[in-house]
C-alpha cells in the first residue's frame, strides 16, 4: 500500500475514534494557522549545508480530555511546509544536476498535555507532548530519502475565551524534532549527497482554534 494510503487510513481511524468515544466532558475542535518551517543544517559530502526558512500552514481537528485544571488533547493536522530543500543549491554550487524545489506535506498526530491557568471564562494555558509526523505526497525522487514517521516534541501556549457554547483559543508553539527528518544521503537528480549528521525538521506555529 502507498505511503499515503497508510497515513490517511491512520487519520480516518483515528479521527472515527475521537468523534465516537463516549467519555463524559470530551471538548472537540478544529485549528488553522500559519507555521514557520526550517530543516536543521546538516553536512552533506563535508560541506556544511543550512535550509532556508520556509512559511507554510496547517488545519486540521482535535479532541481534548479534561482531568481537572489539566486536559488531554489528540488530534490529526495536515501541514504543508512548502520547499523544505530550498538552500541546498546554493551550499553546493559545483554540483550539477541538483534540484532543491522538492514540495512537503504530513499529516501530523499531537498528543498534548494542557495546563488551564485561570477562569472558565478567559483562562490561559500551556502546553506540551509528543508530535508524530508522517510525510505525505513527496515527489518521487525524494520520497525514498525521507523518513515514514519521524518525531517531535511540541511546546506552546494559549489563552481560551469562552463564549456560550463555543471557546475561541489563539495559540503559539514550537515543533522541535527530536528524530531524522532524512535517512543517511539524499538523492538530487543525478547526485547523492551522504550525510552522517541527526536532522530535524523544526517548527514554529500561529494557530487559531475553535471548540464545540
Amino acid at each position: 500500500m502507498p505511503r499515503r494510503l497508510h497515513v490517511l487510513l491512520l487519520s480516518t481511524l483515528l479521527y472515527a475514534a475521537l468523534c465516537n468515544s463516549p467519555s463524559a466532558g470530551q471538548h472537540f475542535g478544529i485549528t488553522a494557522g500559519m507555521t514557520f518551517d526550517r530543516l536543521s543544517s546538516i553536512t552533506l559530502d563535508n560541506v556544511k549545508t543550512r535550509f532556508d526558512n520556509k512559511v507554510g500552514w496547517v488545519i486540521g481537528v482535535w479532541m481534548e480530555a479534561p482531568i481537572g485544571p489539566f486536559g488531554i488533547q489528540v488530534g490529526v493536522r495536515y501541514l504543508d511546509t512548502g520547499r523544505l530543500f530550498e538552500g541546498l543549491v546554493e551550499e553546493q554550487p559545483d554540483l550539477e544536476d541538483i534540484r532543491d524545489n522538492f514540495d512537503f506535506s504530513f499529516v501530523e498526530v499531537p498528543l498534548l498535555m494542557r495546563y488551564s491557568l485561570g477562569t472558565p471564562v478567559l483562562s490561559p494555558y500551556i502546553f506540551a507532548g509528543p508530535l508524530m509526523r508522517f510525510p505525505t505526497a513527496l515527489d518521487a525522487e525524494i520520497a525514498q530519502d525521507v523518513k515514514t514517521l519521524s518525531l517531535a516534541i511540541e511546546l506552546g501556549a494559549g489563552v481560551k475565551l469562552r463564549m456560550g457554547n463555543l471557546s475561541l483559543l489563539p495559540e503559539i508553539a514550537y515543533a522541535y524534532g527530536v528524530t531524522n527528518f532524512i535517512g543517511d544521503s539524499i538523492h538530487a537528480g543525478t547526485i547523492t549527497l551522504d550525510t552522517t549528521d541527526k536532522q530535524s525538521l523544526n517548527s514554529a506555529m500561529l494557530r487559531l482554534s475553535l471548540g464545540f
